[in-house]
């Protein structure tokens, strides 16, 4: 019996343990409130033998139907799709319809909460199927740039967007967005992180080193995330074998841009690709880097610049999406474009400068501690469950 279910397009297990950790941040701290919620993940149907011919669909085959994480039930029922999940194929109705398949998971289910935009679409349709209220929640790309790739879908985007007891973005920025796409005010209300769990995990900074094998001799410059283009994996990598000794830059997460600039001979000691990696490594990553570099193309609000923040380590990022929300104020350093040479050019400062970095990395830590609790921010979210709850009766 579950009160409070979600759709979302992924949640952590073992075998991809980075993939929607700010859901697991989130659905535990609704869980802490007393709520018992109920993660749906629909995943692609993987029959034999495509698990044999990519691992994409061997980790889809893999993933398990029903999990226990923590205070939170993760079910993940099939569906069917094309590749490459184009919208023409109408997947959030092949997600509503696996998830409603799976209703005995989740019976007792007062309102739906969907994130992003196909599973919110998918939300939508499960939610007049049930006669459930429910609540959306958009993360950045899926309003940033989606309405725009599939316009075709704008009009059941606006219509899930009007019919939804409450619409949340997770920066002001993208509230913005929202309002601008759909005419419709939404809600800023970021996710946050757990602080208290962040600190009792994270590591002094030579022990931390110690324990990854990183040299206690050279600048870390760590990136976390997905390794793909728009993150702006390739400029960062540039940066850095322009600038030699003293950097290092450690990439943390998997993707197609994984193992970019190794075969450059001047990569050896100077960039390390270490894979996706389960949040505890994260904490031990950020606790032994020098600084956290996110130069990225578009971002909703990004959770890794919050828990930087919530360690103490300074933050260099590009000006997009909730960004400058974080580092505005002189609580890090933004970058001017998206460049190996703006990248080089906030390193080579951040050296000139460790005072006045560690000086902003204070500011942040406050401002995040303050605006970023993920339990201060859930009990608001409950807030907004209840209410949604009291208008269908």
């Amino acid at each position: 019996m579950t009160d409070t279910l979600w759709i979302t397009p992924g949640y952590p297990w073992r075998e991809e343990p980075a993939v929607g950790v700010f859901y697991r941040t989130q659905a535990r701290a609704v869980a802490r409130l007393g709520r018992s919620v109920t993660v749906c993940a629909p995943t692609p149907w993987a029959p034999w033998p495509l698990p044999l011919m990519r691992p994409r669909w061997r980790l889809h085959a893999a993933t398990p139907t029903l999990a226990d994480d923590g205070d939170v039930t993760v079910v993940r029922p099939r569906y069917p799709n094309a590749p490459g999940e184009p919208t023409w194929a109408r997947p959030d109705r092949l997600i509503a319809r696996a998830a409603w398949g799976s209703r005995k998971s989740w019976s007792g289910a007062k309102v739906i909460h969907g994130h992003f935009a196909i599973t919110g679409l998918a939300a939508w349709r499960l939610a007049r199927r049930a006669h459930l209220p429910f609540v959306l929640t958009f993360h950045g790309s899926d309003m940033n740039s989606w309405p725009d790739e599939h316009p075709e879908r704008l009009a059941d985007l606006r219509a899930a967007v009007r019919d939804a007891s409450a619409v949340i973005a997770v920066s002001a920025a993208l509230a913005d967005r929202i309002r601008d796409v759909t005419g419709v005010q939404a809600i800023h209300l970021p996710i946050g992180s757990d602080h208290q769990a962040l600190r009792a995990a994270a590591l002094p900074r030579g022990e931390a080193r110690q324990l990854l094998g990183l040299p206690d001799d050279r600048v870390v410059v760590l990136f976390v995330g997905n390794l793909k283009p728009t993150k702006g994996i390739r400029e960062l990598a540039d940066a850095l074998l322009g600038l030699g000794d003293p950097f290092l830059g450690v990439f943390v997460g998997g993707g197609v841009e994984s193992g970019y600039g190794r075969g450059d001979p001047r990569a050896p000691g100077r960039l390390s690709y270490v894979g996706a990696r389960p949040h505890e490594d994260v904490v031990r990553y950020l606790s032994a880097a020098d600084v956290l570099v996110l130069p990225s193309y578009g971002e909703g609000l990004p959770t890794v610049i919050v828990e930087a923040g919530s360690l103490g380590v300074p933050v260099i990022a590009s000006d997009v999406g909730g960004v400058p929300e974080l580092l505005g104020h002189d609580r890090g350093t933004i970058l001017p474009d998206v460049s190996a040479t703006a990248i080089a050019t906030a390193l080579n400062g951040f050296v000139a400068d460790r005072a006045g970095a560690a000086a902003a990395a204070r500011r942040l830590a406050d401002f995040v501690v303050d605006s970023y609790d993920v339990d201060r921010n859930a009990a608001r979210l409950v807030d907004y469950y209840r209410a949604a709850e009291r208008g269908a009766t």
